[in-house]
């Protein structure tokens, strides 16, 4: 690594970060200011979480719009995966993982035939598709050293089991 070229080097480092984070409150006391009621800090703090997971899940698999996913479904493929979008700045949209290319590595894109399932068991539970696509890229105990679901899509009964058993824990 190289040396730092001196403190004029880290203050340029440190005014970058200083105006991102200053943008960052900026942007948040518009939001939380043109809410009439009070927001609890919990409440705050829970919507800011599920904003970066939709970030990461998008930086890791990409995320399609509707319109986007059905192009690459093709036309009469209109199928379950519409109940696992995800909001995010207005839109809906529907993480790559859902879709894999057809039996014959021909034609348009499908939707992995382990959703089917995964939407019956999440309903029984009360569970939405957004629960479940969170759920599926979360570590877990239900995965040898807390794998996530969705680096398991080749498992399609494992992480069935895995999603009974999670969505069924009652405390």
């Amino acid at each position: 690594m190289a040396p730092s070229a001196g403190p004029s080097d880290q203050h340029k480092t440190g005014d970058a970060a200083h105006a991102r984070s200053a943008e960052s409150i900026d942007a948040l006391f518009r939001a939380l200011e043109s809410v009439d009621g009070d927001v609890s800090p919990q409440l705050a703090r829970a919507v800011q979480a599920t904003i970066n997971l939709v970030k990461q899940i998008g930086r890791e698999f990409g995320l399609l719009t509707e319109s986007e996913a059905r192009a690459a479904l093709g036309p009469g493929n209109d199928t379950d995966v519409f109940d696992f979008g995800l909001r995010h700045r207005g839109l809906t949209l529907y993480p790559g993982f859902l879709f894999e290319t057809s039996p014959d590595g021909e034609g348009p894109m499908r939707v992995r035939p382990l959703l089917k399932e995964l939407k019956k068991i999440a309903s029984e539970y009360d569970w939405d598709g957004q629960d479940v696509v969170f759920w599926m890229t979360s570590p877990t105990t239900w995965f040898a050293e807390y794998g996530r679901p969705v680096d398991h899509l080749d498992e399609p009964a494992a992480v069935i089991a895995a999603l009974t058993a999670e969505a069924g824990i009652q405390w």
